[in-house]
């Protein structure tokens, strides 16, 4: 009998352990985004309709690949050139599963020098959209859309069809 609750007892402290373990790890993960500026993607888009002054419409899909968490953050500068909400998604198990989406108000969206565009894709409203390699690390598409410019990241180390997934993605904001 006393072999039995002692087993039963490692057994019961071990899942505490292990629990308590993950919950640290998790926590640390989130606090370091969430120190940094980021908060739930719901706060973020409603801050930014707000200053923005309309609704931002954000892509129905996200790529076919696991993730853990997601964060938005608005960013305001100073002026109006460099405000936009961004929003991650994060697998803190795996680095290589990272997204990334970019929203910025047309009258202060990015230029593309011609030498960093891969290939000009056509989406289904016949809009352009621009696919370049050219970023460390990440596979992009730009699109304009609604009056905004969103710019999809996704992990280089992800798929060989990036293309393809970020205009899916992309093709799916109403």
């Amino acid at each position: 009998m006393k072999k039995i609750r002692l087993i039963l007892l490692s057994f019961v402290l071990f899942f505490v352990f292990m629990t308590t373990s993950s919950y640290a790890k998790n926590y640390r993960f989130e606090k370091n985004y969430l120190d940094g500026g980021y908060m739930e993607v719901n706060k973020a888009l409603k801050q930014s309709e707000q200053h923005f002054n309309r609704d931002i419409a954000l892509p129905l899909q996200i790529p076919p690949i696991s993730f853990t968490h997601n964060f938005g953050r608005f960013t305001d500068l100073e002026g109006s050139e460099n405000n936009y909400l961004e929003i991650k998604y994060l697998n803190q198990n795996s680095g290589k599963n990272h997204y990334q989406i970019h929203v910025r108000p047309l009258d202060s969206k990015i230029k593309f020098d011609e030498k960093k565009i891969d290939q000009v894709l056509k989406m289904n409203d016949g809009n352009d959209a621009i696919f370049s390699t050219a970023v460390s690390g990440f596979n992009i598409l730009v699109f304009d859309k609604n009056g905004f410019q969103y710019t999809l990241s996704l992990d280089k180390k992800v798929s060989d069809k990036a293309a393809d997934i970020l205009l899916e993605i992309a093709n799916s904001i109403d």
